[in-house]
């Protein structure tokens, strides 16, 4: 028997979906849509409503349609006026790219923050999988495909993973990025930092905490190269004497104007770096897991029934929007957000 999706006053779901309806009708939204092509706004606003309902409750998109145009309460709740077709919401997801809702996203999420990072910031860096409802026993050729098998601490699947960037103090996702299954975290995490610095999302002293799947002396070596403070959880044959014999001035600071200022600069990664792997990294780093949790449990983004790097992106996209918006709205607390990816 499927759910009933009937607005109840009293259910913290049915709230936290009222906040961000009132999100959705904001005219930083309206501007952000705008801005990124994704027109005409008003209706863009009402897919997204529908959207997001089906991802709410983990529903079949037809029966989330079917449930808003069965139920004027329904209707009012989302402040929808009509009917709504399932072909025009399919069309919607369709008719515009992956790259046009991933900077939605950002706009939306930038959009009168509070707090602006001025300054070197901690950022958690993670990944997580995306399994593909595709069936695991019947054997395919993935030559071509863009789904891989891959592991994780639940065992094997196929799909695909999700790179994502917070902020922690705010917990707001900063990026995310969609790449095969098969693909170690070691080996992508150079074009990370590449793709971080391209998008002007990492400033120079920035802490980055990455668990020990990014773990490798050379990866030190890179952050520090990038400007960042790379706090990767070290693995237990880890040797603080040979990382400090490793480490040395990037070859590009030699170019500069002033070449002993930027040796004084990159010293001071360079100490920051050995004192913080002191610290209980484990425990700063663990807030991230629950956020990927309430990602993924609480806005579907489990056995997608995606199976191309375009709706998958997609889908990635929407469900980083909610997570970032829950956490905007004031969902910040560890107890909180483990709550929450319990629904």
């Amino acid at each position: 028997m499927r759910l009933l999706v009937i607005p109840v006053k009293v259910d913290e779901k049915w709230e936290l979906l009222s906040k961000i309806v009132d999100m959705l009708e904001t005219m930083e939204t309206k501007k952000a849509l705008a801005r990124n092509g994704i027109t005409p706004v008003n209706k863009a606003v009402k897919m997204l409503k529908v959207i997001i309902l089906a991802m709410f409750f983990e529903v079949e998109m037809s029966y989330a349609v079917s449930e808003v145009n069965k139920r004027l309460e329904l209707r009012k709740f989302l402040r929808i006026d009509e009917e709504v077709k399932l072909r025009s919401v399919y069309s919607f997801m369709a008719k515009f790219e992956a790259d046009q809702f991933i900077s939605l996203v950002f706009s939306i999420l930038n959009s009168n923050s509070k707090k602006r990072r001025n300054k070197p910031s901690i950022l958690i860096l993670d990944r997580t999988d995306i399994s593909l409802d595709l069936n695991p026993f019947r054997r395919r050729d993935l030559n071509n495909k863009p789904y891989k098998w891959g592991y994780s601490t639940k065992g094997f699947f196929l799909g695909m993973e999700m790179m994502i960037l917070i902020d922690y103090s705010t917990l707001t996702p900063l990026f995310f990025h969609v790449y095969p299954a098969n693909v170690h975290e070691s080996r992508i995490y150079p074009l990370i930092l590449e793709m971080l610095k391209r998008k002007k999302l990492m400033r120079f002293g920035d802490a980055i905490i990455m668990d020990r799947g990014f773990y490798a002396y050379k990866n030190y070596l890179i952050g520090i190269r990038y400007g960042v403070v790379p706090l990767i959880i070290p693995k237990k044959n880890f040797r603080l004497e040979k990382l400090e014999g490793l480490i040395s001035y990037p070859l590009f600071i030699f170019n500069s104007k002033n070449v002993e200022k930027e040796k004084r600069r990159y010293r001071k990664l360079v100490k920051r770096l050995f004192e913080g792997l002191k610290e209980n990294l484990k425990k700063l780093r663990s807030i991230i897991e629950d956020v990927i949790k309430f990602g993924k449990e609480a806005f579907s983004l489990r056995r997608l029934h995606c199976y191309d790097f375009e709706p998958v992106r997609k889908r990635c996209s929407l469900s980083v929007l909610l997570t970032g918006m829950t956490v905007k709205l004031g969902f910040r607390e560890k107890r909180v957000i483990q709550k929450l990816s319990e629904w």
